[in-house]
């Protein structure tokens, strides 16, 4: 067996350089795994080992297999381990690993707990069983383990964004802001940061703090589209057009193929009167996505601002079959079936926005072109009743 000795000590070596661990393993953020030079280097030392005939694997095995995204198989050996020596806190926590990167996030949990229920100052094991509650959608759970983490850890970077991540998601946005910033203070360089509690700026209404933390995460990341891609949103919401534009266009720039992106920078163009340049967009959206009903919607917005009322009623017409409980596309439909003086069809089109989102006919009633279509309609009823 010198030959496995051999192969596990060099696999040993590898774990060690590149910082994965050959007793508890150290995850790599985001649940990523090794790739390039790292990754073939221990993919070719596993397949000499599975070469190798009746061994009983180790745990170094188990963790590079690991490494590599071979998931299934470390589990099986850290069970093995488990099977005889149930106080293994080491394959212990790394089968909890293995749970949590196979999706399945209860008995990442349940393994987590029993870590803790011997090694209660463990803040990897607070750390990881947070995570996994956030992916059963236990956010409270999640929240108090990412506490004690930091507890026993207060500079543990990941646990104070991970809290900020979940955070936002509850709606708790001021917390979310103040926990970003504690990320902020432990790494001023993190650009996803700046994002994230720009993001909860927006959301508490602060759009100008919100833009500062957006320039802020582009400053460090140029590359970072979603920050693009908010603060192109953000100068919507404030009317900034031609700023949205342009940051919407660093988003098609780093990402072509991203049709909310289009279909938004459409609607800047529409801010600005610009429908031909709209229409490019809303085009490219659709051409893109086939069954993006809001572009074809929005299409139609821009194709009647042009007077082409043929095109524009084939749009809305094309958003509806393209999602049948798009209200607003009904109405869209009512509305310009009311100027061309197609009654029948914009009662039924108002009927059916009406029959899916309740309270666009008092919306119509309030409107230019459906008003008086609604006053005639009930002109009609008075008289069929008086008869």
């Amino acid at each position: 067996m010198k030959e496995y000795r051999d192969l596990t000590e060099q696999l040993t070596r590898l774990l060690q350089d590149y910082s994965i661990g050959d007793t508890y393993i150290t995850p790599r953020p985001r649940g990523g795994r090794l790739t390039g030079l790292a990754k073939d280097c221990l993919e070719g030392l596993l397949a000499d080992v599975d070469a190798i005939p009746d061994v009983q694997h180790d745990l170094v095995y188990a963790n590079a297999c690991f490494a590599v995204g071979r998931y299934s198989e470390s589990a099986a050996v850290y069970s093995a381990a488990l099977a005889l020596e149930p106080g293994d806190q080491v394959a212990r926590f790394n089968l909890g690993l293995c749970y949590a990167r196979l999706k399945q996030p209860k008995d990442a949990v349940r393994e987590f707990t029993q870590v803790i229920q011997v090694e209660p100052l463990s803040t990897q094991a607070h750390y990881q069983r947070g995570n996994a509650y956030d992916d059963l959608g236990e956010p409270e759970l999640a929240l108090t383990d990412y506490e004690s983490a930091i507890d026993l850890e207060p500079d543990f970077l990941r646990a104070h964004y991970n809290r900020g991540i979940v955070l936002a998601k509850v709606g708790r946005h001021r917390d979310a802001v103040n926990q970003f910033s504690q990320v902020v203070e432990l790494r001023p360089e993190l650009s996803n940061a700046y994002l994230n509690r720009g993001a909860s700026q927006d959301e508490l209404g602060r759009h100008y703090r919100a833009i500062a933390d957006y320039a802020e995460a582009l400053r460090l990341d140029p590359n970072n589209v979603n920050a693009w891609f908010n603060r192109a949103r953000t100068h919507y919401y404030m009317g900034n057009m031609e700023e949205s534009i342009s940051d919407y266009s660093e988003v098609l720039r780093l990402r072509p193929e991203d049709t909310e992106a289009l279909n938004n920078r459409g609607l800047a163009f529409d801010g600005l009167s610009d429908y031909q340049a709209a229409l490019v967009d809303y085009e490219a959206a659709v051409l893109l996505q086939p069954n993006f009903a809001e572009a074809f919607n929005n299409r139609g917005a821009a194709l009647e601002a042009l007077e082409d009322n043929q095109g524009a009623m084939e749009a809305y017409l094309a958003a509806v079959k393209a999602a049948p409980d798009f209200a607003v596309a009904y109405f869209n439909a009512a509305r310009l079936c009311s100027k061309l003086g197609d009654l029948d069809r914009c009662l039924t089109h108002l009927e059916a926005a009406e029959k899916l989102e309740p309270g666009w006919m008092k919306e119509a009633a309030e409107d230019e072109q459906l008003g008086w279509v609604l006053e005639l309609l009930q002109l009609k009823e008075q008289r069929s009743e008086g008869c």
